[in-house]
């Protein structure tokens, strides 16, 4: 296979060298004469379209900013008016909320007092409270209608006004006191006189609350018309007047009545301007109402005044409605930079469309010469290079595969020595009790005391060890199994099998197992992950050794993640792990590893075991398996543990692999 693939690989760079050699002599000529025979045509041609092209992108792009900015102007007015309105009704709400408390204070100092005594007081102790400007003021009535204080219609007071109705026939209040029959708050709209304005009344923004322990509602509002004026003027002082981009840039607004509300010209705001005319007689002001009105779009027209220069200039504005203010909100650009621009385009593309014929002729003359000349040298440093780098490389990856070789058959050795180890663990307890059983059956026939019930007992308990022996040679055997072969295993069967491996060393060395399992299937190569967990499994074993630790744990997770936590990794588009990850942890309590230790902790033949007890090469074995064979990813740090209300330090091993092992 080495050879063979050796051979495609040096076939497909002799047909780079030859492509890089013999290509640029046919490409650089074709290119060349057909360059020079069609470019003068070509650029003649395209005169005329290149400047109609530009002279439509130019004005596109400028359509689009105004476009743009008036909408966002649009935009930021809409936005306004929704916080201006929820600022009123929290404004509202805290000015009732000052007049019931104080009603509530007046209740409490005066509480000895009879209702209609104690409801005079806070009558009188609100009816002179002003604010906005004197318009603010409070009203006070019974949930059922019975008017107690209206500053400005005194005659409501003492009334029942739940049957007044408008000049329609509609009741007035009669909406606002069923709501106070299930409800506590009332925020809405109803038509009420202003201070000094006589009888008119005027649509209103009113908050009302039930003071319960009275049975009486406390209000306010204020006047939509006013409100809106307040709203209108803070939107053109802040979002509109002071606008500017690129440098003929701003917004300006028309009310419908033809007056100037904002421009760049401060001095034409708040005059009347509805009879604005160009020099060709076009009516500006009434066509920016006329199209506001309509719906959004573009009108053109000779603009009074361009800021750049001073002088009337000729525009395309563009121009959207708020149509319930009746407001016009327009920005133009101006064409007079474009009309200039091409112009000098028209001279400079003739001028340079005869420089480009002679200097693409010499050019391509001279590039081709260069590039054939450079095409046949770097062909031959290519042949050189790829010669000496197959070398190199076939000579690299035979090394490579004998150290490897090396390193894999001592890491098994070492994994092999251990599980002897193991076995013999977990092979004396049964064989101890094969023994006992043996014997004393042996002994009770000698001395005619074993019946049938003792001895098929004994027997029985006999075939149950044998059985346990035997499959204890089953997964050992399992584990030796030199046969590569990636399947589909389950996360639980997984920790099993690692623990059966161990579970005489953790029994021996008195450490508590806790482990935290989400069951999950997933494809990989089962005997090189458990040779990988069966080597960090040992290393945490040996961790305690010689060191006075009276609770020892080793605590063994795996759960199933959908995202990717592979620290410092860039790949955006990954083919491992498409349908998840398997994160494996072990972490023990033993204190840790050293500081100038851990960040050669997966390095070849390193340890901080006397050699007699460690070679060094099963966490890099370890590192090799889990990188490069299961195509994931391990790191180790030093990582607090919490039991029984302790804290300890330990070491703790992270395993990421994909749920779907894929090749390549």
């Amino acid at each position: 296979m080495s050879i063979w693939r050796n051979k495609l690989l040096i076939k497909s760079e002799q047909q780079l060298l030859n492509f890089i050699k013999y290509s640029p002599i046919i490409i650089i000529t074709l290119i060349a004469i057909l360059i020079n025979s069609l470019i003068y045509i070509q650029n003649e041609q395209n005169f005329e379209k290149d400047l109609e092209i530009y002279k439509k992108n130019y004005i596109e792009s400028n359509k689009r900013l105004t476009k743009f900015q008036v909408e966002k102007a649009y935009k930021d007015i809409q936005r306004e008016r929704e916080n201006l309105e929820h600022r009123l009704e929290n404004r509202l709400k805290t000015r009732v909320q000052e007049v019931y408390l104080t009603v509530e204070n007046l209740h409490k100092k005066y509480s000895h007092l009879e209702e209609k005594e104690l409801l005079n007081i806070i009558k009188e102790s609100i009816r002179t409270i002003r604010f906005n400007d004197g318009r603010g003021y409070f009203y006070i009535a019974k949930k059922n209608g019975f008017s107690i204080l209206h500053p400005i219609t005194p005659e409501y007071e003492n009334n029942d006004v739940s049957k007044l109705k408008d000049s329609f026939g509609n009741y007035l209040y009669k909406e606002i006191i069923d709501h106070f029959k299930t409800e506590e708050e009332y925020f809405g709209e109803l038509k009420a006189v202003k201070p000094n304005m006589g009888n008119k009344k005027f649509e209103k923004v009113t908050y009302i609350k039930l003071y319960k322990p009275l049975d009486i509602i406390i209000g306010t509002g204020e006047y939509k018309e006013d409100f809106n004026n307040e709203i209108k003027n803070h939107i053109i002082r802040e979002h509109i007047q002071n606008v500017r981009y690129g440098k003929n840039g701003y917004i300006f607004i028309f009310d419908y009545d033809g007056y100037q509300l904002a421009h760049v010209k401060k001095e034409y705001i708040g005059k009347q301007r509805i009879d604005l005319v160009d020099s060709n007689g076009f009516m500006i002001t009434k066509e920016i109402i006329k199209q506001a009105k309509k719906e959004p779009g573009f009108i053109s027209y000779i603009g009074s005044i361009m800021p750049e220069t001073g002088k009337p200039a000729y525009k395309t504005t563009y121009i959207r409605g708020v149509d319930d203010w009746g407001w016009a909100i327009g920005s133009g650009f101006y064409n007079l930079d474009m009309l200039k621009y091409l112009e000098a385009k028209k001279k400079e593309l003739r001028a340079m469309n005869n420089e480009s014929l002679k200097k693409t002729l010499i050019i391509s003359l001279i590039l081709s010469a260069i590039l054939i000349a450079l095409a046949f040298y770097i062909s031959n440093i290519l042949k050189n290079f790829f010669t000496r780098y197959h070398e190199r490389i076939e000579n690299e990856i035979q090394e490579n595969r004998k150290k490897d070789m090396v390193l894999y058959q001592q890491s098994k050795m070492a994994s092999m020595g251990e599980m002897l180890g193991n076995i013999a663990h977990q092979w004396r307890q049964p064989l101890s009790s094969v023994s006992t059983i043996a014997s004393g059956t042996k002994i009770q026939k000698e001395l005619g005391m074993l019946d049938d019930k003792e001895f098929d007992k004994g027997m029985e308990t006999i075939v149950k060890t044998t059985k346990h022996l035997s499959q204890t040679i089953d997964d050992f055997r399992e584990f030796f199994n030199p046969n590569r072969v990636k399947k589909e295993v389950d996360t639980q069967v997984i920790y099993n099998k690692a623990i059966q491996l161990i579970s005489s060393r953790l029994t021996s060395k008195e450490i508590e197992l806790k482990s935290d399992i989400d069951s999950t299937v997933f494809v990989t190569y089962e005997n090189e992950l458990l040779q990988g967990l069966m080597n960090i499994l040992n290393n945490a074993i040996d961790a305690f050794e010689n060191k006075e630790i009276k609770n020892r744990i080793i605590k063994f997770d795996i759960k199933f993640q959908k995202e990717c936590k592979m620290p410092n990794c860039d790949i955006k588009e990954c083919s491992q792990g498409k349908e998840g990850y398997i994160t494996i942890t072990i972490q023990d309590n033993a204190g840790g590893i050293a500081k100038e230790h851990i960040d050669k902790i997966f390095e070849a033949y390193f340890t901080t075991k006397y050699k007699s007890q460690g070679t060094g090469i099963g966490l890099y074995m370890t590192y090799e398996i889990i990188n490069k064979h299961l195509k994931g990813f391990i790191n180790v740090e030093n990582s607090e543990m919490k039991h029984d209300t302790q804290s300890y330090k330990g070491a703790k091993f992270t395993i990421i692999l994909p749920i779907n092992i894929e090749e390549g």
